[in-house]
């Protein structure tokens, strides 16, 4: 069962991770080429060792209240133990990864100097809502206050919003805050052109999309070890494409694959957001990505046409 887990894990990170690819993409276009290089080099141990294995250990340490030593024995001596700790933590997870997401998707669309529309009855009135300050932090708000009021009763609306407030800080810190470090008279060569704080942004985008895949990943196998190695098989795929993408321009030519992109990280963060009223079966993800992504690859080539 184990090399069939890693197997499907494998294929599951990948057709989920499509849009992550396109956004990892446009990020590493600023990069400088040795920070690029750097995506795979540095950033593959920490996508694999470091979302998939540490990240689940040490939110298993917080939640049970042990070493993180010791949660690291009960993955490896008492997996259906840690997957139970790791499972508790999912509307956490959820509200913080889904408010992320949001964030990362409505500011997309809420963007003043966006030129290009798909969906341009969707698009259009939403660039034009772009003028209005933090509109995309208060729709955030809204949808994670409405989401709180339809939490069923055993569940505690207080902690989501706790943890989607966290995400949308993060957020904020993590995209404004690089923007005003690089636009700082005299910073320094590490933050200027594309460097290390743009490479760790990256990194946290990176881990934002993983967030509900690792989750996911123990209704197929409760062993931490098959999940760190499963995804992280899919990871580096995902990035060994983006690399490709980013060398021979790919997506240049077909302007409307962004737009898709950023459409399925709307819907994921909505699904990650709505996954504490209802289940969401882990394929859904998926088929939405590809229908989204491929749907505007058909309509950049009918465009290019």
């Amino acid at each position: 069962m184990g090399v069939e887990a890693v197997g499907i894990l494998a294929l599951m990170e990948t057709a989920e991770s499509m849009d992550n690819a396109i956004v990892d993409y446009g990020i590493l276009k600023t990069m400088s080429p040795r920070w690029q290089r750097r995506y795979m080099s540095w950033g593959m141990p920490i996508s694999v060792l470091g979302m998939r294995f540490i990240f689940p250990v040490l939110l298993v340490s917080l939640i049970a209240g042990i070493s993180p030593w010791h949660a690291a024995r009960l993955a490896v001596l008492a997996p259906h133990r840690y997957a139970e700790l790791m499972l508790s933590a999912r509307e956490m997870i959820s509200a913080f990864g889904g408010a992320f997401l949001l964030l990362i998707a409505l500011s997309y669309f809420f963007d003043e100097d966006k030129t290009h529309h798909w969906l341009s009855w969707v698009e259009a009135p939403a660039a034009r809502l772009g003028g209005i300050p933090a509109v995309a932090v208060g729709v955030t708000l809204v949808v994670l206050l409405v989401m709180s009021k339809l939490m069923p009763h055993e569940k505690d609306p207080f902690v989501f919003l706790l943890w989607g407030c966290i995400g949308i800080v993060s957020y904020i810190l993590g995209k404004e805050g690089l923007a005003w470090l690089i636009g700082k008279p005299g910073a320094s060569k590490a933050v200027a052109g594309g460097g290390f704080l743009t490479f760790l942004y990256l990194e946290f985008i990176d881990a934002s999309f993983s967030f509900d895949g690792v989750i996911s990943a123990f209704a197929i196998t409760a062993d931490p070890l098959i999940i760190a190695l499963g995804l992280g098989v899919g990871a580096m795929f995902v990035r060994s494409m983006t690399l490709a993408m980013l060398k021979t321009n790919a997506l240049a030519e077909y302007v409307y694959v962004e737009h898709g992109a950023f459409y399925t990280i709307f819907i994921l963060a909505l699904l990650m957001l709505g996954s504490v009223l209802w289940e969401v079966p882990e394929w859904v993800t998926g088929v939405v990505g590809i229908l989204l992504i491929g749907g505007a690859f058909i309509a950049s080539v009918m465009r290019r046409r």
